[in-house]
């Protein structure tokens, strides 16, 4: 694999999706990684901890299709630490070389067979605006917890009206509730719980002012917001009766 890429819009590819390699111990080493596959002039950067997937396209001059899995953080770091202008990555066998100017990388890749097959999001979809979405998300997120003992608290419940989408999330101590009017995303009576930690990261690719087209599958949730993919697990449970604590 061979390809050049402006400094600045591959780091940025790399942070991205880097947010969700995990480097937490137990995990498959490979998660720790980032998968990186060109396609003529497309390269297609992924990152997954198998909760969470983050994957996004970016232009470059691809020289020679190929694939690798390079360690998450360390590709990062060494692609920002370069100066500005084309970074080139070459990537022959079990040596992976990442250049600019005088300087150059050698870094030592992750097994490519062994970096998990994604699923495809089905194909039925809805739009959501971004000014409209993303003001609910900024509203709502933070009232989530983020104590994993209380796993239903962590996620945001995304609710079918009869005038359209309600957003609500607590922590049992804070409670935020958010009606998006006439954004029939959900069929009547349907209602699932998207994790907190997804929607937070879903809140960064939002700014950007691109729309959202949103996926759901049985289990999981898609978003896709410019050449940036999100998908997420859905959380199973009950969500706590909030209707009461309303006025």
């Amino acid at each position: 694999m061979k390809f050049r890429c402006e400094r600045e819009a591959l780091a940025e590819a790399l942070a991205t999706a880097g947010r969700a390699a995990t480097g937490r111990s137990g995990a498959l080493p490979v998660l720790s990684g980032l998968r990186l596959e060109l396609a003529g002039d497309r390269l297609t950067v992924t990152g997954t901890d198998l909760d969470l997937t983050i994957q996004l396209s970016v232009e470059v001059g691809g020289e020679r299709d190929g694939g690798i899995v390079l360690p998450a953080r360390l590709a990062a770091d060494i692609v920002r630490s370069l100066g500005s202008g084309k970074v080139e990555v070459v990537a022959d066998g079990d040596d992976v070389s990442i250049s600019n100017g005088r300087s150059n990388f050698g870094v030592r890749p992750l097994s490519f067979d062994d970096y998990p097959k994604l699923a495809s999001p089905v194909n039925t979809s809805v739009t959501l605006p971004a000014s409209a979405f993303g003001e609910a998300l900024r509203q709502v997120v933070r009232a989530a917890s983020t104590d994993e003992a209380r796993p239903i608290l962590t996620g945001v419940l995304m609710a079918a009206e009869a005038d359209g989408l309600r957003m609500v999330a607590t922590d049992s101590y804070r409670l935020a509730v958010r009606d998006l009017v006439g954004q029939q995303v959900l069929a009547a009576d349907q209602k699932v719980l998207v994790p907190g930690r997804a929607l937070t990261e879903l809140q960064r690719l939002v700014g950007g002012g691109d729309d959202v087209t949103m996926r759901l599958g049985d289990r999981d949730a898609t978003f896709e917001v410019g050449s940036t993919r999100l998908t997420t697990r859905l959380i199973e449970g009950e969500f706590p009766n909030y209707r009461q604590l309303i006025p």
